[in-house]
């Protein structure tokens, strides 16, 4: 029996520019409950359409992730330029040759050297990809939206689950439960065995 909460992202339609928000809300909802598993589909367990406040989550990126995505994009929109400037359409289309799911969108999106956008979503996501210091503090509000569109989420997720299946729900607490006695127990046994070496180290700060 598998003892996972499912949460299912689905996109408003097939345009890229939802296919990109997708993105950012999946990776809010990995942070908010890293113990669900989180995907982008159409059916599920339990069923999410993305608001425009879970783009925030795309800063959660991180470079090593961004750098793949950014080159799995330029084969996607390679048009025999160096550039790839992404003009969106009233509909969240964009002038790409070939229909992309989530993923590619947002390499496409990432790699582009401008992006023109019409929507309010695609605008969100022009700017939220526009930032390259995520210290700065439109990255930690967008970072601020997305977590709380995504604690919204969980919090209607578990609802539900202890409605339907509280069994499941039950499960789930006694295995995050097991997994804090085990960190506790580590870092009880790791303080004990490297405890002069901390003492030492506090001398000298």
């Amino acid at each position: 029996m598998n003892d996972q909460l499912q949460i299912v992202v689905r996109p408003h339609d097939d345009q890229p520019t939802n296919q990109v928000l997708a993105v950012g809300a999946l990776l809010a909802l990995q942070w908010a409950a890293p113990y669900a598993r989180t995907t982008i589909g159409g059916d599920g367990q339990f069923v999410t359409e993305p608001e425009i406040d879970a783009v925030g989550g795309l800063l959660r990126l991180d470079s090593e992730r961004i750098e793949r995505l950014r080159a799995s994009g330029r084969e996607v929109a390679h048009d025999g330029g160096s550039e790839i400037h992404l003009i969106e359409d009233q509909k969240g289309s964009w002038n790409v040759p070939a229909r992309i799911d989530s993923w590619w969108a947002t390499g496409v999106a990432i790699a582009a050297t401008s992006f023109t956008a019409t929507t309010p979503t695609g605008i969100a996501i022009a700017e939220t990809l526009a930032i390259s210091n995520r210290s700065e503090q439109r990255a930690i509000e967008l970072l601020e939206h997305s977590q709380t569109w995504a604690l919204q989420e969980v919090d209607e997720l578990l609802r539900v689950t202890a409605d339907r299946n509280p069994r499941l729900l039950a499960n789930l607490l006694l295995s995050l439960s097991a997994k804090v006695e085990t960190l506790t127990d580590t870092h009880a046994l790791l303080r004990a065995r490297y405890q002069a070496d901390i003492e030492i180290i506090g001398e000298h700060l």
